[in-house]
């Protein structure tokens, strides 16, 4: 019954979007019944605690409180949820698992304990965790967690050789990709894909937030481009004289690495440093080659088509591995049907160094 329950807040945690802070979902149990429930909406707005002892009222008393995290107890934008849980006369509070926030990590269920009520915590600990994998990842690193997603054909082409690319997935899929874009803090693109694609990298879809958009070039870009619409973006070039009209004006940010190329472990610090927590890698082939091959990729979602280009733009370049047991691998991989489309989902391991064999 337990995990019925906490269930329930995991999946409605889910309805809110509220990055850089978690997404958390919170139930109110009185004789084994939901007596009331809420989630995080968005930032700024009311905890899901907050939310379900506000619907719960006085029946609150006595009543278990399952919550998908740990319980905050210090104010920020909002007042600290222990508070309104001891003042409630809530009796016991299961949380899935403790908040990474160096703040947190367990003080909350301490403070209360001290209060009188019984704790509980580790309850579908590994599904509370990958619903805020991007958040732990935050708090432990400060840099954001980075998912590449591509579009390919069955034989793992991007584009035709012309660069025509519209569209390889089918409808349905690219409706993922917009809800995708709405539950991420920013999203990224190349050079190329914004001279041959000129996209909007917006979420179009209705009550969607706009990601960030991030532009990594070293050539000058025309301020009519798509994704220049508004000011909700940021450029990352080897010469920022190439921006130097006004439009651009503090909204490009100099990172220049080796072999006069975009350095992306100072462009992932820097987003981190403006609370960006999470990154969705779209484009081009030699962006997706970069961020595999400096190993900055978290999490890996390719959108298989069945089609069939033949010559044309692979997905991958030049990964630099010459032995097969030297690829790329993931783990904790999933599949998925999406209209005409196959997903599939991973997460990047990490490799162990094996001596070489004879």
């Amino acid at each position: 019954m337990q995990e019925k329950f906490m269930q329930r807040a995991l999946d409605i945690s889910l309805k809110g979007n509220p990055s850089p802070n978690p997404f958390v979902g919170c139930v109110i149990v009185k004789n084994n019944e939901i007596i009331a429930e809420g989630f995080h909406e968005s930032f700024g707005k009311k905890h899901a605690e907050a939310v379900a002892l506000e619907k719960a009222g006085s029946q609150a008393e006595d009543a278990v409180l399952y919550c998908s995290l740990e319980p905050c107890n210090h104010t920020g934008k909002t007042p600290p949820c222990t508070q309104a849980i001891i003042s409630a006369g809530i009796k016991k509070v299961v949380a899935a698992t403790l908040d990474p926030n160096p703040l947190m990590q367990g003080k909350s269920l301490e403070q209360l304990e001290q209060a009188g009520i019984e704790t509980q915590a580790g309850l579908l600990k590994e599904k509370a965790e990958k619903v805020n994998e991007a958040f732990f990842k935050f708090q432990k690193t400060k840099k954001p967690f980075v998912i590449l997603k591509a579009a390919t054909t069955l034989d793992g082409k991007i584009a035709t050789k012309s660069f025509d690319s519209k569209w390889i997935s089918s409808e349905e899929s690219r409706k993922k990709v917009h809800e995708l874009r709405s539950k991420v803090d920013a999203v990224l693109v190349g050079e190329n894909t914004v001279l041959k694609d000129n996209p909007q990298l917006t979420s179009r879809i209705e009550n969607g937030r706009n990601p960030l958009r991030v532009i990594v070039s070293s050539k000058k870009l025309s301020s009519e481009l798509n994704v220049f619409s508004d000011s909700n973006f940021l450029i990352f070039t080897t010469d920022s004289d190439f921006f130097s009209g006004q439009k651009f004006k503090a909204k490009v940010i100099k990172a220049k690495g080796e072999n006069n190329l975009v350095d992306l472990n100072k462009l992932l610090s820097v987003l981190g440093e403006k609370n960006i927590s999470s990154l969705l890698v779209e484009g081009g082939s030699g962006i997706f080659t970069s961020f595999l091959k400096e190993k900055l990729v978290d999490k890996l979602l390719l959108c298989i088509s069945p089609k069939v280009l033949g010559k044309g733009i692979s997905v991958f370049g030049d990964l630099g591995i010459e032995k097969i047991r030297n690829a790329i691998e993931l783990k904790n991989v999933s599949f998925e049907e999406v209209g005409t489309d196959f997903w599939i989902t991973g997460y990047l391991a990490k490799k162990k160094k094996r001596e070489e064999e004879n």
